[in-house]
């Protein structure tokens, strides 16, 4: 299917790190919520433009603006999905009302990808990059052994007065740390002034921040923070937030 192969293209992108990043978390009153995770793919675009400029065969470019959803990996996959433990298809058949928007010119270089879940809970979203990662690796017919390796988790949390974003950094095996500082050095050219970037909108004012370069919008219900992507590869506990309201 014509849609699938897009929608492997985007779950590619979450787990890569050539990429801007800006991680967007809207909560209501009563604690669902709206998260969205914008991948802005134009600088490796650029990159592959850049080695096919002297090809001597004239490419056709392509430009796409659709909307894929989740649930057509699940149900492409569900023989695969029905043989994994039951925690393991809880964590994948979760992401089921996940879609995604991806807008792409090849030509102009140019390719974003809109992560998009609608949640009851925040607690919705813990992990939720390696839930992403999970069904991919579904796709790819690859085993837990060829997964890639994260040094760290990262949980939410929210009630009326305290948010947070915390992030768990996991005791890896010396064979995973290996595998992860290999991933990490082969994707460190493309890290040159890459940025994360987070945009959290809240339903009541921020008083306090352990954050001393966050942003706020006018009416300070709305935090902004951006961090260079290889700090937080270094120190992911640089983006563990605590907002008080």
């Amino acid at each position: 299917m014509k849609n699938l192969r897009y929608l492997f293209i985007a779950l590619i992108a979450i787990v890569i790190t050539s990429c801007q990043f800006t991680e967007e978390i809207t909560i209501n009153k009563n604690g669902s919520g709206n998260y969205k995770l914008n991948v802005d793919m134009g600088g490796m675009m650029d990159a592959m433009n850049g080695m096919e400029k002297n090809d001597t065969i004239q490419k056709e470019y392509e430009k796409i603006d659709s909307i894929f959803y989740m649930k057509e990996l699940l149900e492409a996959n569900k023989d695969s999905i029905s043989k994994l433990s039951d925690s393991e298809r809880k964590t994948i058949e979760a992401l089921k009302d996940m879609k995604m928007h991806i807008k792409m010119d090849e030509e102009k270089g140019e390719m974003l990808i809109d992560f998009i879940l609608d949640f009851k809970n925040i607690s919705e979203l813990d992990n939720i990059k390696q839930k992403v990662e999970k069904a991919q690796q579904l796709q790819d017919n690859k085993g837990k052994e060829d997964a890639s390796v994260e040094n760290h988790e990262v949980m939410y949390s929210y009630n009326k007065r305290v948010f947070e974003r915390k992030v768990i950094m996991k005791d890896l095996t010396a064979e995973e740390q290996e595998s992860f500082d290999k991933n990490m050095a082969q994707g460190s050219m493309f890290l040159s002034g890459s940025k994360y970037k987070l945009i959290y909108h809240f339903p009541k004012k921020i008083k306090k921040v352990n954050y001393s370069d966050a942003q706020f919008s006018d009416d300070h219900k709305t935090l902004i923070i951006e961090v260079e992507m290889d700090s937080i590869i270094a120190n992911p506990k640089l983006l563990d937030l605590e907002v008080i309201f």
